[in-house]
């Protein structure tokens, strides 16, 4: 028999809220990406978006990161100091740098894309044999609770 009161929407807020802290505490971990040195989750966030917007420039990354330009532009000074970007005079604005990524910043990006689909496997087991119409709701439910927590 369901105990009704493990099925109050208080508690699944409570189990959300402890699901974040669980994401919290991983985000602020560092992690080796096979660069010889780890890289904080700002740092990988900040390559990936690099990466999948080649020849992005300086205020274009801050303003899809979501931050400052003086903090980005510390972000990136730690990504060129560790060789992972490069920056480059824009030839279409030479005021302008546009930003790339490097050999070795590759590395870290194929091994951040492997970290995510561990995730998503992890993610594919727990709803191996959940029926259709109750994946369906799960992922509607996620989608309008992250358009909540987006107002």
């Amino acid at each position: 028999m369901i105990n009704h009161d493990e099925l109050s929407k208080e508690n699944i807020s409570d189990t959300l809220l402890d699901l974040f802290k669980t994401f919290a505490k991983q985000d602020r971990k560092n992690r080796d990406y096979g660069v010889d040195e780890p890289l904080f989750h700002s740092e990988i966030y900040t390559l990936n978006e690099i990466r999948e917007h080649e020849g992005i420039h300086i205020t274009a990354l801050a303003e899809r990161c979501g931050v400052t330009k003086g903090a980005i532009s510390q972000v990136l000074k730690k990504l060129e100091q560790k060789g992972l970007v490069i920056k480059e005079k824009d030839v279409r604005n030479q005021s302008r740098l546009i930003l790339k990524v490097t050999a070795k910043g590759e590395i870290a990006y194929a091994r951040h894309l492997e970290y995510q689909n561990q995730f998503k496997e992890k993610v594919v087991q727990v709803l191996k044999d959940a029926p259709d119409d109750k994946v369906r709701m799960i992922k509607d439910f996620l989608i309008q609770l992250e358009q909540q927590l987006d107002d």
